[in-house]
């Protein structure tokens, strides 16, 4: 009986050699079916708790952003959000950062939004340094404690560019004079805003008569409301958030507090303090922002699908959420969306290199011109020309500065009626 050719003994090494290099030449075909793993973004915000309101904004920019970069890849890899909530208390900020920097080896980093949060966030994120856009904190010890660092971007107004609008629009209404009396909380948001304020006001010929302060979690606040009324101020400043402000707008009216001008930071501008608060307790509180519907601002030529004009992006968030946008809404998207053209023209996952890309980066925004300077102790911020609103017949309008105010400024009464 013969053997088969095929194993013949000078076969068997040349069939084995055939079926090896087969399949070696294989293996780049089968490697690039296999989908690479993506590039992590952590994102980190108050989902639940005190700040649910702002981080809910946060999540839904985010949302848009990412949906609008789509399946565009960075060096042959998807870009993915890992989105933790961190229940609005410091030390699930602290815990959610060494998961994402340890566990998930993020090079990039955004939120959250509260200042205290974002205080909070501060020596852990120190420990590696990924690339953080921080999109909310308005505290000026964000400034102080990492605003030098390369690595740091902020993308929204800090305390003094609060306080200055607001000085200088009640400024040119009620002219020189006035008294304002303040209330903040006893935390980073509210002490983080005290000095700039009085200076601000001060530099607009308004007296601060009276500083009273705070604890976080007060349910009444009517020994503080009556120290402040014994002052009889024209202005009433406001400087807590949450929960708090609430409480706090509630009670200013139903007690008719005799303060025809009240003041507080951004959150007033938004549809989930007007629902807390109600129809009537709304009316009147002013606030500062870079951001109102409505306001007209150009695309980028160069990325129309991420950076649409301010009428187009409304458009898509309206038809979205069923609602308008506010001014976290619209900063988170940006925020995101400028990281992601950095990574785009990069096209690698290398936080040196989508730093320096995202430090020279000048886009049109539906949040107005984004670039990055050197200012206020900050080597990397953006977006700092701000607008005062004021809440007449249920919504915001701008008040200040006139080229763009499209109502005037008026007392609390009028407001309501």
């Amino acid at each position: 009986m013969s053997i088969p050719k095929l194993f013949h003994r000078n076969k068997p090494v040349r069939l084995i050699s055939l079926i090896l290099a087969v399949a070696v030449a294989g293996w780049p075909a089968l490697a690039s079916t296999q989908e690479k793993p993506p590039i992590k973004i952590g994102v980190v915000l108050e989902l639940t708790g005190r700040q649910a309101n702002y981080g809910e904004s946060s999540r839904r920019g985010i949302e848009m952003a990412a949906d609008a970069f789509g399946d565009t890849t960075v060096g042959g890899r998807k870009v993915k959000f890992l989105v933790r909530d961190v229940q609005s208390d410091p030390q699930i900020v602290i815990s959610a950062l060494n998961e994402l920097v340890t566990s998930e080896q993020v090079n990039y980093l955004m939120g959250p939004c509260a200042s205290p949060l974002a205080s909070a966030a501060i020596p852990t994120w120190r420990q590696s340094k990924p690339l953080w856009i921080q999109f909310c904190g308005s505290s000026a010890r964000l400034s102080e404690a990492v605003g030098a660092e390369d690595r740091f971007f902020h993308t929204f107004p800090y305390s003094n560019h609060y306080h200055e609008a607001e000085g200088a629009a009640l400024q040119h209404y009620l002219g020189p004079g006035k008294k304002a009396a303040i209330i903040y909380s006893d935390d980073e948001y509210g002490r983080g805003h005290i000095d700039s304020l009085t200076k601000a006001y001060q530099a607009a010929g308004i007296e601060v008569s009276t500083k009273e302060v705070a604890r976080i979690g007060t349910t009444d606040f009517s020994p503080i409301l009556t120290k402040l009324s014994r002052s009889n101020p024209d202005v009433l400043v406001a400087m807590v958030q949450g929960a708090d402000l609430t409480s706090l707008a509630k009670q200013i009216y139903a007690r008719k507090l005799r303060a025809p001008y009240r003041v507080s930071g951004g959150a007033v501008q938004f549809d989930s303090f007007a629902n807390a608060v109600g129809k009537d307790a709304q009316e009147g509180w002013i606030g500062p922002s870079t951001y109102l519907p409505g306001v007209e601002r150009a695309g980028d030529p160069k990325y129309p699908k991420l950076l649409p004009s301010s009428r187009e992006w409304e458009q898509r968030f309206v038809k979205r959420y069923n609602r308008e946008p506010d001014l976290i809404d619209v900063g988170a998207y940006v925020s995101a969306a400028m990281l992601l053209i950095a990574l785009q023209r990069v096209d690698a996952d290398d936080p040196n290199k989508v730093t320096a890309e995202l430090a020279k980066l000048d886009v049109s925004t539906p949040l107005g011109r984004g670039r990055f300077q050197s200012m206020d102790g900050t080597k990397h911020q953006a977006f700092t020309d701000m607008m005062i609103f004021q809440r007449q017949q249920g919504r915001p309008v701008v008040v200040y500065p006139t080229d763009l105010a499209n109502k005037k400024l008026i007392p609390v009464q009028s407001a309501q009626e």
